[in-house]
């Protein structure tokens, strides 16, 4: 095995392909004789450089990486397949000999979906790798609007079932407030599609984030807010939802600019991320979640007032919002 080929290691008619880098040859024979049952081709490489370059030019369902290599560690490499590759749906498992928690901490941070320490179990490096790259196989097969919104909505909801019927309830909700706010027919079909959409980057998070019981570090914060630029990249390559890629990028953004990712503030919010983010309030305080109680809608237009004086919030959609909560407290909660 080199650089310069692939090895076939069997021929199902889709197989995947994986790279795997690492400078070790006898640890990359022993990845390799691993891998051997699963249906997938296998590049090999023992620099990060080169393997930055494959990635660029090729096509793969999964990277195995090595964490210490010989000119740029793994780390780096995986940093710059995710921000200057803007490859933020391949798989990246981490290989490596130092488990304490801050270097895999700092693994995950820089876009490492999943980690595995030598010497690790045969069984339990092929079953991690089988699940990312079928992951990566059924949104890469995603080719039409149907398959996108239904498909891709219930990987998230599979992933942390704690929401509900969350996107459901926010159909509804955007779908009366765009009516009351006079959204043009297009406005309100985005608002609709970034009800199902806007939470899909939480496809790219590792489920050490985004499933940890407790708060989250800083380091874990920026991970998790990756998903905002993770979903937009996704979606933004697809015809069929392209138009609700501003509410999936843009709705943690705030109208002061101290949101995220990219900090935008008053009107340089696309309106129809702003008009989502008062129905994603809502819904989050209407309904029991773990971690809260349901809270009644007096107190929801008192967090709406309190978060509009903290200049984080829209104010004039504010208050068309908190008209109709005063006009018809029911409404949003009607089956």
């Amino acid at each position: 095995m080199n650089d310069s080929g692939f090895s076939m290691i069997s021929q199902p008619d889709r197989p995947y392909r994986i790279l795997v880098v690492d400078d070790n040859e006898l640890h990359l024979t022993m990845h390799v004789e691993t891998l051997q049952s699963l249906p997938c081709q296998v590049m090999t490489t023992d620099s990060g450089y080169k393997a930055l370059t494959l990635v660029e030019q090729e096509d793969f369902d999964l990277v195995l990486l090595d964490k210490r290599l010989p000119d740029i560690d793994g780390d780096e490499v995986c940093y710059r397949i995710r921000r200057d590759l803007g490859n933020h749906l391949l798989p990246v498992i981490m290989v490596t000999a130092f488990g304490n928690p801050e270097s895999l901490r700092h693994s995950l941070s820089n876009g490492a979906n999943d980690f595995i320490k030598k010497p690790y179990d045969p069984l339990e490096l092929k079953s991690r790798a089988r699940a990312a790259m079928e992951m990566k196989h059924l949104i890469d097969q995603l080719d039409n609007a149907a398959s996108v919104l239904f498909t891709l909505a219930k990987m998230v909801e599979a992933r942390d079932p704690t929401t509900g019927e969350h996107c459901n309830r926010l159909i509804r909700t955007c779908r009366i407030l765009g009516e009351d706010l006079n959204l043009a027919v297009t406005d309100r079909e985005a608002l609709r599609k970034g009800a199902i959409l806007h939470d899909i980057g939480k496809i790219g998070i590792p489920d050490t984030v985004l499933l940890k019981p407790g708060e989250l570090t800083p380091e874990e914060w920026r991970v998790m807010r990756r998903h905002a630029v993770i979903g937009a990249d996704l979606c933004n390559r697809l015809n069929s939802v392209r138009d609700a890629v501003p509410i999936i990028r843009h709705h943690h953004e705030r109208w002061d600019g101290s949101g995220y990712p990219d900090g935008l503030s008053g009107d340089r919010i696309p309106l129809i991320a702003r008009v989502f983010q008062y129905a994603d309030i809502y819904d989050a305080l209407r309904h029991d979640r773990v971690y809260s109680k349901a809270q009644t809608v007096e107190y929801v237009i008192e967090v709406i007032e309190d978060e509009i004086n903290k200049g984080w919030r829209d104010p004039e959609i504010g208050r068309v919002f908190i008209d109709l909560l005063m006009r018809d407290p029911g409404r949003f909660d009607a089956d």
